[in-house]
C-alpha cells in the first residue's frame, strides 16, 4: 500500500529518514525534470535537484502543511535555479527534450515519418527552443511548471506566491510572445 506523503512527512518529522528517503525517490524525478528543462543543463541539474532535497530535509520542520509538501518542494526548486543564476550571472537555454532527446511534453505531431517531415520536426523543435529562451524568466517558470511539469494554475500560485490571475495572465502573455516569435521566424 502506497504511503501518502503527509504520512511519510509526519514520521520524518520524528527522525525516520528512511521515509524521507522514500519522499525523495517519489518526487526526485518530477523536480529533477522541472529544474533540468529550467537550466537547460543536465549536470547543473543533478546538482540542484540534490540541493533542493537536501534544503528541503533540513527545513522539514518549517513545512507549515504537509498537505501542500509538492508546491513547498517545486518552490525550494525554483528558488535554487533562481539562486544558481544569479551566481553564475549568465543564461542557459531551456531543452525541451529529455535526456534521450525526445521532445518532453507536448509534441510535435507529424503525420508522416519520411527523412524530411524528421528534419522539420527538429527544425521545429530547435526553434521552438531557442525562441523559449527569449521569454521573460518569469513566463518561462509558468509555462515549464503548467504545460512540462503538468501543475495546475492554483498549485502554481501558490509556488510562485502570486496571485492565480498573475499566474494566467504570465501564461497568456508567454504563449502569445512563443506564437509571435514563431510566426516571425
Amino acid at each position: 500500500m502506497k504511503r501518502s506523503d503527509e504520512y511519510l512527512l509526519e514520521l520524518a518529522l520524528q527522525g525516520d529518514r528512511a521515509c524521507f528517503g522514500e519522499l525523495i525517490e517519489r518526487w526526485q524525478r518530477k523536480i529533477y525534470g522541472f529544474i533540468c528543462r529550467y537550466v537547460g543543463n543536465s549536470t547543473d541539474a543533478q546538482d540542484l535537484t540534490q540541493d533542493t532535497f537536501t534544503k528541503a530535509y533540513t527545513n522539514l520542520d518549517r513545512l507549515a502543511d504537509p498537505a501542500r509538501f509538492s508546491s513547498w518542494l517545486y518552490k525550494i526548486a525554483l528558488n535554487e535555479c533562481r539562486m544558481r543564476f544569479r551566481r553564475q550571472r549568465r543564461v542557459h537555454l531551456v531543452s525541451l527534450q529529455d535526456e534521450e532527446g525526445v521532445p518532453a511534453g507536448p509534441e510535435l505531431a507529424v503525420v508522416e515519418t519520411t527523412p524530411e517531415t524528421e528534419l522539420a520536426a527538429k527544425e521545429d523543435v530547435e526553434l521552438l527552443r531557442g525562441v523559449f529562451s527569449q521569454l521573460p524568466e518569469e513566463q518561462k517558470a509558468v509555462i515549464l511548471m503548467k504545460e512540462y511539469q503538468g501543475l495546475k494554475f492554483h498549485e502554481i500560485s501558490e509556488i510562485l506566491g502570486i496571485p492565480l490571475s498573475t499566474v494566467k495572465s504570465r501564461m497568456y502573455l508567454g504563449l502569445k510572445t512563443l506564437r509571435k516569435l514563431m510566426e516571425a521566424r
